[in-house]
């Protein structure tokens, strides 16, 4: 019999006395313009003397390194032998040299220029010996832009769950309050706009492909406690 007395009190005590949770994700999105336009060089040199490769290449280093107007990065230089096999049994021919570069400007008319140039120096060499080429012309969006856009989502969506848990309480008569925010780190997806045509040998006026908008968005997940 108690507990048929306790079961009716439970029944008649008002709903706004039980308390439960909410959770759920909310996707947040923002487009940005890539803004910087990055490319890929490389110069091969074949010849059977390694001080005619590594004295040529130097050449190219020099102008790339000394070329302030573009960002450089991972510049690399391998050099190795070269081999022409023939019934089983190999013949060394010379050698192969190679110089990598990554190459970045916020300004599409510096690495316009600066590949112009470059392609200038690569004509005043034998072109059955060095060899420029220019590949993966990409728009991109820096880690500076990018990380910016990630801070102005975070703060848009707290200033969102602020404003949807106030507006519970008229919808189900309680105070919802926010009891955490989880937001995952997001990956930073670089590349965008690209051209994918190689260029080599030839005077190039503007190698810059069409700039595209990016999406960047968070998915956070909000976790709310009704009562």
């Amino acid at each position: 019999m108690r507990i048929t007395f306790l079961f009716l009190i439970t029944l008649l005590l008002p709903l706004s006395l039980f308390s439960y949770e909410i959770s759920f994700n909310k996707k947040f999105t923002k487009l940005v313009t890539p803004d910087v336009l990055s490319t890929y060089i490389s110069i091969n040199i074949e010849n059977k003397s390694e001080e005619f490769i590594t004295g040529h290449i130097e050449k190219f280093n020099k102008y790339i390194k000394n070329n302030n107007s573009v960002e450089k990065k991972d510049g690399k230089f391998t050099i190795s032998p070269k081999y022409k096999y023939f019934k089983n049994t190999q013949e060394f021919i010379g050698y192969i040299g190679n110089l990598r570069y990554t190459i970045k400007s916020f300004d599409a008319k510096n690495i316009n220029k600066f590949i112009n140039d470059l392609i200038a120096l690569e004509n005043t060499f034998d072109r059955d010996n060095v060899k420029l080429r220019i590949s993966n012309v990409s728009w991109i969006t820096s880690t500076r832009l990018y990380d910016s856009s990630l801070d102005l989502l975070r703060i848009d969506s707290i200033k969102w769950i602020e404003s949807y848990s106030k507006s519970l309480k008229s919808t189900l008569s309680k105070d919802c309050k926010i009891k955490k925010i989880t937001i995952n780190k997001s990956n930073h997806q670089f590349l965008k706009a690209v051209n994918k045509e190689a260029y080599s040998s030839k005077r190039v006026s503007d190698i810059a492909p069409v700039n595209s908008s990016q999406e960047i968005k968070i998915e956070p997940n909000f976790l709310l406690e009704c009562k």
